[in-house]
């Protein structure tokens, strides 16, 4: 029930079956493409622990989401922020906190609705980026050699 003060009041929307298991995909792509969060996870910025911390991240975030009624971009901006600054020792001022936590209650709000359309460009848009950023070997000038998964025996 909405309250004239704009409160609402009545138990917390959940998600549940495949809308749920789509929410926790979509964070998951979402966090796997946080160029702040893989490289301080690539990095060990937050210690020889730093992969075990993105994953308590990610299990923080979901339940930010399962427990709190109302969803607010900025709300969740400055929790990602506080965490990266406080588990990766990460201090990020390029928006991008703004930007993922956009992207996750866009993407919340869709799956309540039922709505797959926003998990589904986060699938393309995750296989086109694994596709486009497949390792290649470089020389010293910078000249593509090929790429690091193809053998260089010829028989000679």
């Amino acid at each position: 029930m909405d309250l004239r003060s704009g409160t609402r009041t009545g138990p917390v929307p959940q998600l549940s079956g495949p809308a749920k298991e789509g929410f926790e995909e979509g964070v998951g792509i979402i966090f796997s493409q946080w160029t702040a969060l893989v490289l301080a996870v690539e990095n060990q910025w937050g210690g020889s622990e730093s992969a075990s911390k993105a994953d308590y991240f990610i299990e923080d975030i979901l339940e930010w989401f399962y427990k709190k009624r109302e969803h607010y971009a900025d709300d969740l901006e400055m929790e990602l922020a506080d965490t990266l600054l406080e588990d990766f020792q990460v201090e990020v001022e390029d928006g991008s906190p703004a930007q993922v936590a956009k992207q996750l209650v866009e993407l919340h709000a869709a799956c309540l609705r039922n709505d797959a359309s926003v998990l589904q460009q986060l699938r393309q848009r995750h296989a086109t980026g694994a596709a486009a950023s497949k390792k290649s070997v470089v020389d010293l000038d910078g000249a593509q050699m090929g790429d690091d998964s193809s053998s260089s025996s010829d028989g000679e």
